[in-house]
């Protein structure tokens, strides 16, 4: 009924991959075949340990891309007693592919855990990016003899604002021990950082290692953090460590109560010696949830505050209220506030020209949508729409002759044959951060002659070809969305461009909360969907295409008969479900302006993806339609409860 994405799209890849290499197809078709299924009997033969059989198979793979995969497997069941050499070895022969890391993570951490020393120094001359790897790098060099560097990786790995490592407690046991441990300045540092990380446990910590000066001021941080309003009428002397005492407790308090934080500012500014910095990220806290709160800072203050910070994320913060509330002069003056960068970008540029529309001056406003009209993008296409134009679609067409011979590719098309789909695009990530533009586009051709369209959008995309169009949103799964469009009555181009950004059209695509396949639907909204639907369900089937989009298309077709057809509001209870859409959607607006005021960020940039993204792959095959349809520009009701 359902059909493998891998089936559906890979074509038989050794003429291609013949063609690509020069080598003759004929004599080496049937060889590949042979060494693919030898590869995956020897992966089968290990489950029992490296026997003569095993040994028998590996034999004839001496020339096999992937044997470096069996010989992982083997390293890894033999850390304990496997010698730098060997190691060394095994890591210049994986250099460039995702088996270099690995592997010395698993070595590292090996030799870490048995406090094997030197052999961990052997592999690694520098500290280790994994925290844990850094606890052993340090305790390996204090037991070399290193201790001026271990000590000084003692001393960084302890001030940190949240417990550390179990691994680093033999480290900071014998720093303590031999040097006295830690200051109180840099207990002090230790606790701030504890304080804005909520870790009042931490700080009870720290204490023990504070002297009777510093304790006193220990406690009275803890007290703060319980009771942060009581710096409203603080009447600590002024001195270094009261400034930034109060400098994290007046950013706490301005959290819950911003009006009760400028007070608290306000008493201590004539008494307290902060720094710009500081004082800088105290107002920023108290505008911040100023923009929120009910206990708002008085008005004047934040606007005064805004202009004199022009911090570009809390301006637009500011500016997408004024879109929601129609405050037109308003945002044209916030506009100024932000930095000539962030003032270019195609969103700030359509309301500047929106505001002027609002105001009546329509000869500005139309210059400014003139000039917006040539971006390919949600709000170049608003802009085009307002003056009557055509898209701005910007195709490039590939012309690359560049030739990739690099052997991640050979792995990543064996590894595709085999059907081991993420370990091909760790292998094909890993190849893209070694390669300059021109082969990286080269590497999105070649994805796009084997029908792997995920591949070639990653691979445009790092090679930031913005104009190559068809590489970007390929027709892939064409028939698979055409289908299901068909069957539940929308657009096939709205479900391509849902899964283009929900997935990268990435079949196995799996995200942190445990979305899943084309269209990244939850295990539990499929179910139900599935159960109404009378469809079959198990969690495996949402990699499959065919069932994803079925699924994936009925689900969004549910959300526009809640919210009569308005595929804003149905996109955006897509990616953050309906009932937070029903709370957003209280009022009567123009959909541009409800859309550019979403609270959610990812859901604000995932719905003007989509609806950019529609228009698009509507118009690669011909078709016509607004970003906005006539019955679409006005919020005018919450939707139907169901």
């Amino acid at each position: 009924m359902f059909t493998s994405p891998l089936k559906r799209w890979l074509r038989p890849l050794a003429l291609v991959a013949g063609l690509l290499l020069g080598v003759c197809v004929e004599a080496t078709a049937d060889g590949a075949d042979q060494d693919r299924e030898r590869f995956q009997q020897a992966y089968a033969e290990l489950r029992t340990g490296v026997g003569p059989r095993y040994q028998a198979l590996r034999q004839q793979l001496d020339d096999y891309p992937l044997a470096m995969y069996l010989d992982y497997e083997v390293l890894k069941q033999q850390l304990h007693d496997l010698s730098p050499d060997r190691a060394r070895s095994f890591l210049a022969q994986t250099e460039g592919s995702p088996l270099h890391n690995r592997f010395l993570a698993d070595y590292l951490e090996h030799k870490g855990h048995d406090r094997r020393w030197r052999d961990f120094l052997a592999v690694v001359d520098s500290s280790p990016r994994d925290t844990r790897l850094q606890c052993y790098y340090y305790r390996a060099l204090r037991d070399t003899g290193e201790l001026e560097q271990a000590w000084a990786g003692a001393e960084r790995l302890w001030n940190v604002g949240s417990s550390q490592d179990d691994a680093c407690d033999p480290l900071f046991d014998r720093w303590i021990k031999r040097t006295g441990g830690p200051g109180d300045g840099l207990v002090w540092s230790r606790a701030l950082k504890a304080f804005d990380q909520r870790s009042p446990h931490l700080i009870r910590y720290v204490k023990r290692f504070a002297s009777p000066t510093l304790r006193p001021l220990l406690d009275e941080l803890l007290s703060v953090y319980r009771r942060p309003d009581r710096l409203v009428t603080d009447a600590h002397p002024g001195n270094l460590y009261h400034a930034q005492l109060m400098t994290v407790g007046i950013r706490r308090l301005a959290r819950v109560n911003p009006e009760k934080g400028r007070q608290a500012l306000i008493n201590a500014s004539s008494v307290q010696p902060f720094t710009d910095l500081e004082r800088e990220a105290m107002e920023v806290m108290i505008a911040r949830h100023s923009l929120f709160a009910q206990s708002a800072a008085p008005e004047p203050w934040l606007i005064e505050t805004l202009a004199r910070l022009a911090d570009d994320e809390l301006t637009g913060i500011y500016l997408r209220k004024q879109i929601e509330e129609g405050h037109w002069q308003a945002l044209l003056e916030g506009l100024d506030w932000l930095s000539d960068e962030e003032r270019r970008r195609d969103v700030w540029r359509y309301w500047n020209a929106r505001a002027h529309e609002a105001l009546g001056d329509a000869d500005t406003a139309k210059a400014s949508y003139a000039r917006l009209a040539v971006e390919r993008s949600y709000h170049g296409f608003l802009a085009a729409e307002k003056l009557n134009r055509e898209y701005a679609l910007n195709r490039v067409a590939v012309e690359s002759t560049v030739t990739v011979n690099d052997p991640g590719f050979v792995r990543v098309r064996e590894l595709m044959a085999l059907d081991r789909m993420l370990e091909a695009r760790q292998e094909w990530h890993a190849m893209l951060r070694r390669m300059d533009r021109e082969q990286q586009l080269a590497l999105a051709q070649r994805a796009m002659e084997l029908n792997w369209p995920f591949f070639a959008i990653d691979a445009a995309n790092t090679a930031k070809a913005w104009d190559h169009v068809d590489l970007r949103f390929p027709q892939a799964y064409a028939t698979v969305f055409a289908s299901a469009a068909a069957e539940q009555g929308v657009e096939s181009a709205e479900l391509m461009a849902i899964a283009r950004r929900e997935s990268a059209m990435y079949p196995e695509a799996q995200s942190r909360v445990g979305a899943r396949g084309l269209m990244q639907v939850m295990p539990a909204t499929a179910r139900a969907v599935a159960r109404k639907a009378g469809l079959s369900w198990r969690h495996s089937a949402l990699y499959d295409a065919d069932y994803n989009v079925a699924i994936g298309s009925r689900y969004y077709r549910s959300l526009l008969d809640r919210f009569d057809g308005h595929r804003p509001k149905a996109l955006a209870g897509y990616n953050a479900g309906p009932n937070r859409v029903e709370r957003w959607a209280q009022k009567a607006i123009a959909t541009d302006q409800w859309i550019d005021s979403i609270p959610f960020k990812e859901t604000r940039e995932y719905v003007r993806a989509v609806l950019a993204y529609t228009v698009i792959y509507r118009h690669q095959v011909g078709g016509e339609g607004a970003v906005l349809s006539p019955g679409e520009w006005t919020l005018s009701h919450q939707g139907k409860q169901q």
